[in-house]
């Protein structure tokens, strides 16, 4: 059974220790609730206004990446503080994490074959 090690109430994080004496592994989890977050999220893309305005001001918010997403990137390899990675940010997010965007604009669509 998993025994909480830690907990951030700011940022809702929770972190959870497991040993398995069985197979000698011991694992750490963390676990966030999102959901007011993604509730946020949701309101600015029903509000395409903002993003139109935020183009036009050449500063527009494309998405929010939780903690617990980012370790999630940090694990496929996508550094989300690495400057040239923001094609690959993008690309992971439009397919992976559209729940997080918050415009319904596409800034990565795949190739197709000519």
């Amino acid at each position: 059974m998993p025994l909480l090690f830690d907990y951030d109430p700011i940022t809702q994080t929770h972190q959870y220790f497991d040993y398995d004496p069985s197979s000698d592994v011991f694992t750490i989890s963390t676990e966030q609730d999102v959901s007011l977050l993604l509730d946020e999220i949701k309101k600015k893309r029903d509000t395409p206004e903002a993003w139109k305005k935020g183009v036009k001001d050449s500063f527009a918010h494309y998405c929010t990446i939780p903690q617990v997403v980012e370790m999630e990137l940090k694990k496929k390899g996508i550094n989300i503080y690495d400057k040239g990675a923001t094609q690959l940010i993008i690309k992971e997010i439009e397919q992976n994490y559209p729940h997080l965007k918050t415009t319904e604009a596409k800034l990565w669509r795949p190739k197709t074959k000519k």
